[in-house]
């Protein structure tokens, strides 16, 4: 891409800084000495400045070779008519034109600057040097001859000058920068206006927008040909007067909207040869006028943000016209949204071609006539639906420097014609053919390509063994990326370093994550200007080898070795690293201190232990810090409050912190994400987190924190998920005060766990609020209805569920168990149409379950056990899914799937005996002498319950204290999951829940109803169960396993399929 830089530079300077009108007619000349003032004045400027070979831009960024011209300027012996840059008139000898462009010249422009005194200057260029920190003179106005003045891409700041109106002879006027870096033109209006005769004007990253500025001051400008006004913040529609200008139209990097128009007068623009209206607001079809245009030979509407489809005409496509023409060189429409085949005609187009970012399908051409592309150095399509195999000629293109295919759908072999490559009829420098499904072997002439510098074939279906080493047969290799490319890369260990390799020096970026590699590749050793490597999620064992601190000593500045089974200690040498992931791996001792210039640092799930080095709090530069998933205990360092305000991401999650959580986590104004879960945090949340107005995640559940519910945090306007749950939390939910904002963009809220009592408050889950959208005021009823998670399950919650829930029509998962609502279930709830997971288990509710509620065809799990609900189960779509144990404990409910049928004269079963409740440990002691242990949230409720019905043959009633065991991690669930070694806490909690309720729960419901007579044999096979279901960490075991925080995560997974299909055999066994 840094050649396709340098083309679109050196394109500007010989397209747009060119000046289109005729040059001054006086060449020089000795006839006449110059005047001694003008030859005094220019050493004087010249003396000012100084000489900078960095304030140009080298070749080929701009057309001529920066060099200095002011090394002419002699002080003594010479006709200041003979100097380099310097016109003058034959006739009066005075200095009219001054040409200094790309002199690497740098320093300021005063106001008193003798270059002002030049008074007869026609023509004043200074562009492509370095000016900075000057604001342009006022004095640049007071020339009255001057007709052209460029002080392009000079780094001057301020806003320009009114005097610049002034000039009442201006027809060239070029300002341009290459990015915005300050340059204003807030007067743009009153310049613009007053300069009538301008011919050429060139604003390219100068600031012009006002709500006052609009283009329509460049009506009265009947002499303008050319016009670039690139990224200046106009906006509004496309005006039509833009289709008067003759020679190049450049509008792009603004928020201009509309249509092109479907007709022109094309004579008008017989001699347009630059169209750009790329970046814009443009919506409608392309009009096929645009590819009838003469001289075109530059178009460029690609990245437009468009409301609605843009199409190609049918007749352009159809085109004959289009088909044999041949003056357009450079077409660029990517990120459009065109769909359809891939048109036939842009194989015409003999320089640049970019359509990336659209829907083109269909294959490439297996031929085409190679001779009209002779001079082709671009072609992008990457991001589109193109198929079919990638044709060899694409290599054999003698002018091709860039060819990118990345993220479409080829397939086949890569075959590279083997003559091209060794013959070095090619000048490829750059190729890219990553997110396909390229399969079989990198062709060996691939190696021949030795303009080559980057080589990308990330995510492909390669296959074969190749040794890494081979690439440094491309000298000239930068950028390497063969990530999950299928290959499996062999790289060699030894002490002495082979020729080839001793070569191969010039590598900057490598990245090849999943490519099988088992120890660090040797030529890493010779890389001094490394500056990106990514060996993630690899085989790589052991220690980091001792010879890798010299790789890019000086120049690595992202590094990433997660996924590995790298081990040791580790010390992080590399003094400019920015970017550091070290996650998923083995090391152990104290967590590293990164370099001062870390942004990013990502080390969870490794073994490091100890306290947090107070040292990463003068990390001045630190955005991420994630030390989630170690050992790491102390208190959290109180100076984190020295964080810049660039933090944006802190997560300690499950390590051994204690203490209180620090009263700031510093200046925290790009603070989003805090996770602090599965601690041993105490205390109270600090206030002073409400100065993270930018907060958007907060998870501080399971640690031991206390007080009320913190309904200051409501004031958070981005706050979208509050985990609370596991705490020792009490009091009411909601607002102290009905002023206190609630809460406006909350999507996940999980208070479950706590001792929260009382109603839940309406109030909290209803209000409006105003936003400000594209200025206007706008009320919206309830930005809540974008919130998709709430659990407050295992509170103490009463009164009657609010109706208010049933706005909240993105929810998808509700747990409201185990508290003590009353009253009857909401009909409002079904019009939560996404809903998936619904428990009401464990309350006081009573009345029906509203028949509304079947017409939820998203609803997977379904849960109203334990309540007082009667009257017929509601039938059809997913209600006929859920079975008996959804119901358990309602005597008065009928139906399907319960044995009880509505209209059944006999007599209803008697409740189970009452459970006693008297401690944290739940435990059930009876004359058999055995223990059980109830696991999940929402279903040790019906265990008790039915353990007391079951052992009918004991007459000590059991004692059950508690409901559930409480579990740090979570176990692997029974629900279909493939990604389930990526699943959070919660996901694996809620998951096991289900399976563990629905297998016991199911088991016990066919007991009570008489479907299973031998409760000896059920006893049994409980108990074998039990004895396996204990779990210090992670997943559930059939085997004793007393190490389950060191397992890992497949072995986790085989234990609980092991345990899984042990319980649904028993109670298979069970059920005969």
């Amino acid at each position: 891409m840094v050649s396709l830089l340098r083309l679109s530079l050196c394109l500007l300077c010989l397209s747009l800084h060119s000046p289109l009108t005729t040059s001054l007619p006086y060449p020089n000349s000795s006839a006449q000495l110059c005047h001694e003032d003008e030859r005094i004045a220019m050493l004087e400027f010249k003396n000012s400045l100084a000489i900078n070979d960095s304030s140009s831009p080298p070749r080929p960024y701009h057309a001529q070779v920066p060099y200095v011209k002011t090394a002419s300027w002699k002080a003594a012996g010479s006709d200041c008519c003979q100097w380099d840059g310097v016109t003058f008139n034959p006739l009066t000898g005075h200095v009219i034109g001054l040409d200094l462009s790309c002199s690497n010249l740098r320093g300021t422009i005063p106001t008193n600057s003798t270059l002002f005194t030049l008074r007869h200057l026609r023509s004043l260029n200074l562009a492509f040097n370095d000016f900075s920190p000057s604001r342009i003179s006022p004095e640049f106005g007071r020339f009255p001859r001057l007709k052209h003045l460029n002080l392009s891409f000079c780094s001057f700041t301020g806003k320009v000058p009114l005097t610049i109106a002034q000039l009442p002879q201006l027809a060239s006027l070029d300002l341009s920068q290459s990015y915005f870096k300050g340059l204003e033109m807030p007067d743009f209006n009153v310049i613009v206006r007053n300069l009538t005769g301008l011919r050429e004007l060139y604003l390219d990253f100068v600031f012009v927008n006002s709500e006052a500025t609009t283009l329509s001051s460049l009506t009265n400008l009947s002499s303008l040909m050319a016009l670039s006004l690139s990224s200046c913040g106009f906006f509004g529609p496309l005006p039509v007067w833009i289709w008067n200008i003759t020679r190049i139209i450049r509008l792009s990097d603004n928020q201009f909207t509309g249509k092109l128009p479907s007709m022109v007068d094309i004579s008008k623009l017989s001699q347009l040869t630059l169209l750009d209206l790329s970046r814009n607001f443009l919506d409608g079809e392309v009009p096929s006028w645009l590819f009838n245009l003469p001289t075109l030979n530059k178009l460029y509407l690609g990245v437009q943000s468009f409301s609605g489809q843009l199409t190609i005409s049918k007749d352009v496509a159809s085109s004959s016209s289009l088909m044999n023409r041949s003056s357009l060189m450079s077409l660029s429409l990517s990120n459009c949204n065109f769909f359809g085949p891939l048109p036939t005609w842009i194989w015409n187009i003999t320089q640049d071609i970019s359509l990336s970012n659209n829907q083109f399908t269909g294959k490439l051409p297996s031929m085409v006539d190679r001779s009209k592309l002779s001079q082709l150095t671009y072609l992008d399509l990457s991001e589109n639906l193109l198929d079919g195999k990638v044709p060899s000629w694409l290599f054999s293109l003698p002018s091709l420097e860039e060819l990118c295919l990345a993220n479409n759908q080829f397939s086949g072999q890569l075959t590279v014609i083997e003559d091209v490559a060794s013959n070095n009829t090619t000048r490829l420098e750059y190729i890219d053919l990553s997110g396909n499904m390229i399969q079989g072997s990198i062709p060996n002439s691939i190696f021949e390509l030795v303009s080559l510098l980057a080589l990308v074939l990330s995510s492909n279906n390669l296959s074969g063994v190749v040794e890494l080493d081979i690439f440094c047969k491309l000298k000239n290799l930068i950028y390497l990326s063969l990530s999950s490319s299928g290959l499996s890369l062999l790289t060699k260990s030894s002490s002495t370093i082979s020729s080839n390799v001793a070569a191969c020096t010039r590598l900057e970026d490598l990245r090849c994550s999943s490519c099988n590699i088992t120890e660090f590749p040797d030529f890493l050793r010779t890389q001094e200007d490394l500056s990106y490597l990514d060996l993630s999620n690899n085989k790589i064992q052991g220690d980091i080898p001792k010879w890798a601190k010299d790789m890019g000593k000086d120049s690595l500045f992202y590094l990433n070795l997660s996924g590995n089974f790298l081990a040791g200690g580790l010390d992080l040498q590399w003094k400019n690293l920015q970017y550091i992931d070290l996650h998923s791996n083995m090391f152990e001792g104290p967590a590293p201190i990164p370099p001062p210039s870390a942004q990013v640092f990502l080390a969870s799930n490794n073994n490091f232990v100890g306290e947090i080095p107070s040292a990463i709090c003068t990390l001045a530069f630190l955005r991420i810090l994630d030390l989630s998933y170690n050992s790491l205990s102390g208190e959290i360092p109180r100076c984190f409050k020295n964080f810049s305000d660039q933090f944006s991401v802190l997560d300690l999650r499950s390590n051994k912190l204690h203490g209180t959580l620090p009263s700031s986590f510093g200046k925290c104004s790009s603070l989003h994400t805090l996770v602090l879960n599965g601690n041993q945090l105490g205390g109270q949340l600090p206030p002073s987190l409400l100065t993270c107005q930018r907060l958007e995640v907060l998870d501080v559940g399971n640690n031991n924190l206390k007080g009320t519910f913190p309904s200051w945090l409501g004031s958070l306007r981005e706050l979208q998920v509050l985990i609370l749950h596991s705490n020792s939390f009490h009091g009411n939910v909601g607002t102290s005060k009905e002023s206190t904002p609630i809460f406006s963009k909350l999507r996940i809220f999980d208070i479950s766990n706590n001792s929260f009592n009382d109603a839940l408050p309406s109030s909290f889950l209803r209000d409006s609020i105003v936003l400000n959208v594209k200025g206007l005021n706008l009320e919206f009823a309830r930005i809540l209805t974008i919130i998709t998670t709430i659990d407050i399950s295992n509170n103490k919650l009463k009164g009657e569920i609010p109706e208010v829930i049933g706005d909240l029509v993105s929810l998808r998962w509700l747990n409201l168990a185990h508290n003590n609502f009353i009253g009857h279930i909401p009909p409002s709830l079904a019009s939560l149409r996404e809903l998936e997971s619904l428990d009401l288990s464990s309350n006081k509710l009573v009345g029906q379950i509203p028949k509304e509620l079947a017409s939820l065809t998203s609803l997977e799990f379904f849960n109203v056990s334990q309540n007082q609900l009667v009257g017929p189960i509601p039938q059809g779509q997913q209600f006929n899914t859920f079975e008996s144990n959804s119901y358990l404990g309602n005597l008065g409910l009928c139906g399907n799937p319960l044995s009880k049928k509505c209209g059944d004269d006999e007599a209803p079963l008697q409740p189970p005996p009452r459970m006693v409740q008297d401690g944290s440990d739940s435990e059930i002691k009876d004359t058999f002498g055995w223990a059980i242990v109830g696991i999940g949230y929402g279903c040790g409720t019906a265990i008790g319950s039915s353990m007391a019905t079951i052992m009918t043959q004991s007459n000590e009633r059991p004692v059950i204290k508690g409901h559930c065991v409480a579990f740090k991690f979570g176990a692997i669930g029974m629900v279909e999951d493939n990604d389930r070694e990526n699943d959070s806490t919660e996901e694996m909690k809620f998951e096991f829940h289900k399976l563990f309720c629905y297998n016991l729960d199911s088991f016990i419901c066919q007991f009570i109803n008489g479907d299973i007579r031998d409760a000896v044999q059920w006893k049994a096979s409980y108990q074998r169960m039990l004895r396996c279901v204990a779990f210090k960490f992670g997943a559930i075991g059939v085997v004793e396993d007393n190490d389950r925080e060191n397992d890992f995560k497949d072995e986790m997974k085989f234990e609980f399929q092991s345990f899984s299909q042990y319980l649904r055999a028993d109670l298979r066994m069970a059920g005969k």
